[in-house]
Order: C-alpha cells, then structure tokens, then sequence
C-alpha cells in the first residue's frame, strides 16, 4: 500500500507540472528548489520533504516508517514520470488541461488515503501541521491553510511554478483525500470481512471433516 500510494501521488503530482496550471503549494516551493538549485526534481522532494519532517520532530511529532520512506519513493517516481510527460507537448485547451488537473487532484487524494490506510505514518505535510498545531494551540484546520499560503508565497518568491491549478489544488485537495481515504477504508474493511468469513468457514470445514 505504501509503494501503491507513493506511486499514485508521483504521477498526480507530475501530471500537475505538465499541464503548467500550477502544481499544489508544497509543489510549488519543491519546483522552486529544482529551479534555484538546480537540483533534479527528486532530491528537490527529499530536501524541502526531509526538512518539514525534521522540523515536525523537533517539534515533538514523531515521524512514523512510512513518513520516512515514502519521499524516497516519491522523488526518483516523480522524475521517472515527469520525464516522459515532458516528450510530450502539453494540452493547448484550457478545459482539457483543467480536467487533467482535477484527475490529478483526486489521484493524489487517493494516494495519500491509501497511506493514511497503510498505518505507517502521516505524510509530511500533515506531520508538519500537526506540529504547528500543537505548539500554536491553534486547530489544525486553521493552520494547514497558512502554512500552505506560506509555501505559496515563499516558492513564487523564489520563482516556483505557480497557477490556476495551485488555487485548484487548494481547494480541493482536502476533499480528495477525504473521498480516498474513505473509499480505500471502506474496501479495507471489506477485504478483512471476506479474509474472517473465509478463515472461518475454512477452519468450520476442518472441524467437520476432522469429527468425522
């Protein structure tokens, strides 16, 4: 799940720089990384993701496996699928371009349901804001907003590649991940039924065969 989850949000997340509406806010701040430094896009992932997860620690939440691994999986998959979105020309229509762009929204919504599902730790962004709001004193719902306007903000400053679909991606990030989150736990939860009533029907014919 967590290598399923990683993959799916690398290929959102580059469909998001291909179409050059605007990637989301933390995006935008990692694609202001690549073109400062040079970097390539996935060491520009580890560096901004790394540093949110050390901050979150320093501020007393706890990263858990996945938080850790994930970036690693993440980088060198978004590279790999950018570069061969990039052969391409993007769509001149802005419609085509907006309905890839909500495509990609909800495949990063579904992706980050199937980590959040997996168990093995919250990803960086949300560690992040669960750091903030727990030495703010702040809700979190109030929070994660102004960090993200804050990466908005800093990455055009530095010259991140900011848009349409950055405002897109805001607003409806968080139902994305809402709708996948509660449709990857709805068939979790189906799945574990079907193994119960499977291993129990399995020992119950055991049984029966045994007693005879």
């Amino acid at each position: 799940m967590l290598v399923i989850g990683s993959l799916l949000i690398a290929a959102s997340v580059a469909v998001t720089l291909w179409t050059e509406l605007g990637p989301g806010p933390l995006d935008v701040l990692i694609g202001a990384v690549h073109n400062l430094t040079g970097l390539p896009i996935s060491v520009a992932v580890w560096a901004t993701v790394g540093s949110l997860i050390a901050v979150a620690w320093m501020l007393g939440r706890r990263p858990g496996f996945g938080t850790i691994i994930s970036p690693f999986l993440i980088g060198p998959m978004l590279q790999a699928v950018y570069g061969v979105l990039a052969a391409f020309d993007a769509p001149e229509s802005i419609v085509v371009c907006i309905g890839l762009q909500l495509c990609a929204i909800f495949g990063i919504g579904f992706g980050a349901g199937i980590l959040i599902v997996s168990g093995l730790g919250a990803g960086s962004g949300e560690l992040f804001a669960s750091a903030a709001s727990d030495r703010t004193g702040h809700p979190e719902s109030r929070v994660r907003p102004a960090i993200e306007l804050s990466w908005v903000v800093l990455g055009v400053v530095l010259g991140g590649p900011a848009g349409l679909g950055t405002v897109m991606v805001a607003a409806f990030i968080a139902p994305a991940v809402e709708c996948g989150y509660r449709i990857i736990d709805g068939l979790a939860v189906r799945s574990r039924r079907t193994m119960v009533t499977t291993r129990g029907a399995i020992i119950s014919r055991e049984l029966t065969h045994s007693a005879r």
